[in-house]
């Protein structure tokens, strides 16, 4: 059963209360001046307060409306605060989002048990004003940046599944095509190769996935050598011309393929056919995407320029984020972890990635990467300068 009043949200704080260091609080303590202290503290800095002498009354309070941030004292007559929070944490979800605990100095044990059973942080007896509030303050904006995060996690989970379910149901087409007895050599052939490059599609899905997980746990690697531009570009020239000629997309290179850069080629390939397969995808029928290779001695740069709606100037600084996508990125969906490898491919090489409005009148990201003499690469995401 829902017991949220209307006008609230899923935590009880009131509709519109989204302030960076505003939130719902509730002050539990058996000492009515503390209560009070508390209370004016806290209301003055903007937060909806309640209050509670005991914790019979913090539970049915909390049952009423869970609060997102409970300060809860440990030594109370009767249920103890410690008690209270063992409770408060075995309720579905675990609870209000934050539970501080407020001890003396000389309750050390209890503090200990407290954070044994669930309590995100302590404060000792007295506590200062300042310390007080900018604790609370730091606790509630941790508790929506980690629940903004759960939940672009659990939609970027889903854009996967939805990227995937589309070349599953096409294979599942496919092969019932493949299983009539009327099918010529031809289609049949036809039929087998778009096969393949669902399979292919699929896979780079799933190595995109790998990839990024492996990025954030700091734990990617690279293993540079000199190679020739050739090697990593025809490659992906030879996957991406094909696909773009089907929807009308004129793919070309410009630069020398003679040219050599020091670089991990498959990783550098990675970041290539996800910067070239995020410009198939937001170009449109007729329109133009070059890749483009030049060097300066200093660095090599690797530009895939396109015609298509190119990307806002407000959202050049975050659309390399992991979880974040531009606003024409979300509206076609996508699981939008190309650009955030792409990124991370070229960090390890000491190299940099970025946006611009390109002379195609669309986006023009380019891959910058130094050269061996100019200071050598990075091999590993996780090693420190």
């Amino acid at each position: 059963m829902n017991n949220r009043p209307a006008g609230t949200d899923h935590r009880g704080a009131p509709e519109g209360f989204a302030g960076d260091s505003c939130g719902d609080v509730l002050i539990v303590d058996d000492f009515p001046d503390t209560l009070a202290l508390y209370e004016s503290m806290l209301s003055e800095n903007g937060h909806r307060v309640r209050v509670a002498t005991n914790g019979v009354d913090a539970l049915r309070q909390v049952e009423e409306r869970e609060p997102e941030l409970v300060l809860l004292d440990v030594s109370m007559p009767g249920l103890d605060g410690v008690e209270v929070l063992r409770r408060l944490r075995a309720r579905p979800g675990a609870g209000p989002a934050v539970i501080m605990l407020t001890a003396a100095r000389r309750e050390p044990h209890a503090i200990e048990a407290g954070l044994k059973e669930g309590a995100d942080a302590y404060l000792t007896k007295p506590i200062d004003s300042r310390e007080l509030l900018a604790r609370v303050r730091a606790a509630l904006e941790t508790f929506r940046l980690r629940r903004m995060l759960d939940a672009q996690r659990r939609d970027h989970v889903a854009m996967l599944v939805h990227d995937l379910r589309h070349p599953l149901s096409s294979l599942g087409l496919l092969a019932e095509v493949l299983e009539a007895d009327d099918m010529d050599a031809h289609d049949r052939e036809s039929a087998v190769s778009q096969m393949r490059t669902l399979c292919s599609e699929m896979a780079r899905l799933v190595d995109s996935v790998l990839a990024a997980s492996r990025l954030e746990a700091g734990v990617f690697s690279v293993e540079p050598r000199t190679v020739r531009v050739g090697a990593i570009v025809e490659p992906t020239l030879a996957v991406f011309t094909p696909v773009a000629s089907r929807r009308r997309v004129a793919l070309t290179f410009e630069g020398s393929l003679a040219l050599e850069v020091y670089a991990d080629p498959q990783k550098l390939r990675q970041a290539l056919d996800n910067l070239v397969a995020n410009a198939v995808k937001f170009t449109p029928r007729g329109g133009r995407i070059v890749v483009r290779v030049s060097s300066d001695g200093r660095q090599t740069i690797f530009e895939i320029t396109d015609s298509g709606p190119g990307v806002a100037e407000g959202e050049r600084g975050t659309i390399f984020d992991r979880y974040k996508q531009g606003s024409r990125g979300r509206a076609a969906g996508g699981a939008g972890l190309g650009l955030t490898i792409a990124r991370g491919i070229a960090e390890a090489h000491h190299g940099s990635v970025s946006v611009t409005t390109g002379d195609l009148g669309g986006a023009a990201f380019r891959i910058a990467l130094p050269s061996r003499a100019s200071g050598g690469v990075q091999l590993s995401a996780s090693d420190p300068d």
